[in-house]
């Protein structure tokens, strides 16, 4: 072979590649990385993560919730979100492809690369227990402060409830609940943008009592001990009409070593810097309120 054929090959071979790589981002961009695999495991039954059975009408009601096609929404760093056809509701599928050890660990390794594989292992089945206790944790001690209304961590065989949900390419993809892991939630509408539609529509004061229930919201979870990893209220919250959720309760933790409501004022003041901020350069009047309102913690 010549050298100038040799480096056509090559060339050839090197366009090749990088069409495969730009067909890959585009094709994940496109889907925005959701592909039914990243959502499904092998997961077995945990009993620390079962969680307090619902009462006849509330499965009634989900069921009637469950009972419409789901449409993609976006996706967080634990969840693919789809939002139900009425606007109201979002069922919540875990990324469980970043919560499951790497395929790698499962293979027969060399001796000198298990304990790297026993590591990453246990690493995982860490996270995995921390988000899913965290899911526990807001269905059984905030559902009405995070719009929570159904948490399914073990795999079961008495929903007997089926989904269609349509991802981001409009493909209809139907799932059998019982074999997913999943939550179901109330749609909110995030702070900023509600409170901005409430000044408009209602005015001031009604903006300032759904802060008040916001500050309210805030200082339950601390008293009953309950900490929160990613506190962010621009992304992590919401309101319904004037009554606020807690959207992401990926990260909720009990450490056992805090009494409770011992860091109540300065915890607060630390979540609502931010929006602090934003409320003095848009709306002075609403942030005198704010800090009023933490000042009678």
């Amino acid at each position: 072979m010549s050298f100038k054929t040799f480096v056509r090959k090559l060339a050839k071979l090197f366009l090749i590649v990088l069409a495969l790589i730009a067909t890959q981002r585009f094709c994940r961009k496109q889907t925005d990385s959701f592909a039914l695999y990243k959502i499904r495991s092998e997961l077995t039954y945990n009993p620390k993560w079962e969680t307090s059975p619902l009462t006849e009408k509330e499965m009634k009601d989900l069921s009637t919730v469950l009972n419409q096609p789901f449409f993609y929404l976006g996706k967080g760093a634990q969840c693919y979100v789809f939002v139900s056809q009425d606007n109201q509701h979002v069922i919540k599928f875990f990324r469980l492809y970043h919560l499951l050890p790497p395929f790698w660990t499962q293979l027969k390794l060399p001796p000198f690369l298990k304990p790297l594989a026993d590591s990453k292992i246990a690493q995982k089945e860490q996270e995995l227990d921390r988000d899913f206790m965290s899911y526990k944790i807001a269905f059984e001690e905030m559902r009405e402060q995070t719009g929570v209304l159904y948490v399914h961590l073990n795999k079961t065989k008495t929903l007997h409830q089926n989904i269609e949900i349509i991802d981001r390419l409009n493909i209809k993809h139907r799932l059998n609940l019982d074999e997913m892991e999943f939550l179901v939630q109330k749609r909110a509408d995030l702070v900023y943008p509600a409170l901005e539609q409430m000044i408009e529509k209602e005015g001031y004061e009604a903006a300032g009592i759904a802060l008040c229930s916001l500050i309210d919201l805030l200082v339950l979870r601390c008293q009953k001990g309950i900490r929160d990893k990613d506190p962010d209220l621009n992304t992590n919250f919401g309101f319904i009409g004037h009554t606020p959720l807690q959207i992401d309760v990926g990260r909720y933790r009990k450490p056992d070593d805090e009494s409770l409501g011992t860091l109540e004022r300065d915890e607060i003041i630390r979540i609502t810097d931010n929006l602090n901020q934003w409320l003095r350069a848009k709306y002075p009047e609403l942030s005198d309120h704010l800090e009023h309102k933490i000042a009678t913690l």
